[in-house]
């Protein structure tokens, strides 16, 4: 029997992604069934937009829908968010150092190749904006979750980002303007979507154009990707994983018994999960997302000993193995 608790979780995971538009339906699933190909199953996330901030709240750790900037987030190993901070999106603190949880955008493999994932970051901003913060999170490749990172060069930094007529500015620092030895084209433009999808992100705007600049000079290339004109966000389902655990966070510590959530876009909305210590799967099981084949949100409940652990969620594999393989999102964590 559902409880008032099922049904409000139910609910707040329907509004995370209600504003995400389906982009392929099932008559696109099933002819990729019949010749699977990498960087052809495109079930990956539709474009979200923003919408007003709803918080999914479960054990103790505070998200919101897709790109909203939450006040205050996890920190990395802990299911507390830390102290509360006022901030404007894309601007400067009310508070001299409140503590906010940025999102930010960084890469990790797949078996269609590299692809965006996102992740709250804790900040304290001092003398910065919510927007520098974030990107500069993105450029360092400092995520939480070790299997994320960033391709730009070590030294690249941000000297400002802006937003204003509805267009962002990001301006660089660093020695970016060509491609360094040993990236491919295809990183290049997935790094610069990179920081495209977290600034548009934090500033909360929709999805407006990026203008890049580097030491506040326009330039004709980034990373030797053109950048003369501003650059757009590319479709979410051509650079965004078809599964991400939203919560537990990494590192996270929980009682047994903690609800998973996230979303996916996988064959007959089928979401299965392992928990696992080393390559012993402990326990096992399917979610069922709220619709096929797109970005949907799903949910499921773990119980399981005390012990560190990894969760495991991937997509549903319609080609029975002949194709690249199925995507997936993992998490370390502790239940305590």
């Amino acid at each position: 029997m559902n409880t008032p608790e099922d049904d409000e979780l139910r609910a707040l995971l329907h509004n995370a992604v209600s504003d995400v538009q389906p982009e392929r339906g099932l008559d696109a699933i099933q002819q990729q069934t019949q010749k699977v190909t990498p960087m052809k199953r495109n079930w990956f996330l539709a474009t979200a937009g923003v919408a007003a901030a709803i918080a999914i709240v479960t054990g103790g750790v505070a998200f919101l829908n897709r790109d909203q900037t939450p006040t205050a987030g996890p920190a990395a190993g802990t299911s507390n968010p830390p102290t509360t901070g006022s901030v404007t999106p894309g601007g400067n603190a009310s508070d001299p150092t409140p503590a906010v949880a940025l999102p930010v955008y960084y890469l990790g493999d797949t078996p269609h190749g590299a692809r965006l994932y996102r992740e709250f970051r804790p900040s304290e901003l001092q003398d910065t904006t919510a927007t520098v913060a974030a990107l500069d999170a993105a450029l360092s490749g400092g995520a939480a979750d070790p299997d994320y990172h960033s391709a730009w060069p070590a030294s690249t930094s941000v000297n400002s980002a802006t937003y204003a007529g509805d267009l962002i500015t990001i301006d660089l620092h660093g020695d970016v303007h060509d491609r360094p030895a040993g990236m491919t084209q295809a990183t290049a433009a997935l790094s610069l979507q990179q920081l495209i999808y977290t600034a548009q992100a934090v500033v909360q705007k929709g999805r407006p154009p990026v203008q890049f600049l580097i030491d506040g000079k326009h330039t004709d290339q980034v990373l030797g990707e053109a950048s003369s004109e501003p650059l757009s966000a590319a479709s979410a389902d051509s650079v965004q994983s078809a599964v991400w655990i939203i919560n537990p966070a990494e590192g996270a510590s929980l009682n047994s018994g903690f609800t998973v959530s996230g979303v996916a876009a996988s064959f007959e909305a089928n979401v299965p999960w392992e928990l696992k210590q080393g390559d012993k799967v402990v326990r096992q099981g399917f979610a069922t997302a709220a619709e096929c084949c797109t970005a949907s949100p799903y949910s499921f409940t773990v119980d399981a000993p005390p012990g560190d652990y990894t969760l495991v969620v991937h997509d549903d594999d319609p080609s029975a193995g002949e194709g690249p393989g199925v995507t997936q999102d993992t998490k370390d964590i502790t239940i305590k």
